[in-house]
């Protein structure tokens, strides 16, 4: 891991588990670089990354401040977090259920997306995500098995990405992502707990290695008084 990687994780962690509270001063620079013993180019780079996040407001000449940061209903639009990864870092608790696990061919608008003609197969899962005991989003994602070959029960239910990346040693470097609202389908209706709500939330997103290959496609669906989605607007 990078060393600007290792402070940034370090303050970031310290935010997201209320050691570090809204509006307390972070060590000067020159602390931080003692305390870690890395540069100040490296200690500035973390920082910008926390400020860029969302985690602090850096003000010239004065220390950093820590910014107001709800924990538990914030999903960031500029990361890409995986359920085990929220659920370790978010105080909650999170339970992935494979819904239907299929290998599906030749469909048009998946041959647009990703630019292929009918030979190329993909898998075709959907899961449902239950938070603290209520099922509160439904995903439908779609891997180009040329890239993503082999999936199982175990693989869906745990963490696909974690597979990726450490098994097929796959790099993946970005998403591009669109929010929209509309009504619940049946399916979703059946698979969350919907309650009095007959809309969801939608992100799709499009998911690409370092290559720039687009090797995922897929929405989640999420009921709309649960989340909030925060991205970073800067002048």
């Amino acid at each position: 891991m990078s060393k600007y990687k290792q402070v940034y994780i370090n303050i970031k962690n310290k935010i997201d588990t209320g050691v570090l509270k809204s509006n307390q001063e972070l060590p000067t620079e020159n602390e931080l670089m003692k305390k870690f013993g890395f540069s100040k180019d490296t200690i500035r780079r973390a920082l910008s990354k926390l400020e860029l996040d969302g985690y602090i407001q850096k003000n010239q000449g004065k220390n950093s401040i820590v910014l107001e940061h709800g924990r538990i209903k914030n999903n960031y639009l500029t990361e890409i977090k995986t359920s085990s990864e929220l659920n370790k870092n978010n105080f909650y608790n999170i339970k992935t259920k494979q819904i239907s696990f299929d290998t599906i061919q030749g469909q048009l608008e998946l041959m647009n997306i990703f630019k292929v003609d009918a030979t190329v197969d993909f898998y075709k899962i959907c899961r449902s995500r239950e938070i603290d005991g209520e099922k509160m989003e439904y995903e439908t994602s779609y891997f180009d098995r040329r890239i993503v070959p082999y999936l199982n029960k175990e693989i869906v239910e745990e963490s696909i990405y974690k597979y990726l990346e450490t098994e097929l040693k796959l790099k993946i470097t970005h998403s591009r992502r669109e929010i929209s609202f509309r009504y619940a389908t049946e399916e979703e209706k059946e698979n969350m707990d919907l309650g009095e709500y007959n809309m969801v939330v939608v992100v799709t997103s499009f998911s690409y290695l370092s290559s720039g290959k687009l090797f995922q496609y897929g929405t989640i669906c999420y009921r709309p008084d649960k989340f909030t989605f925060v991205t970073i607007a800067k002048r």
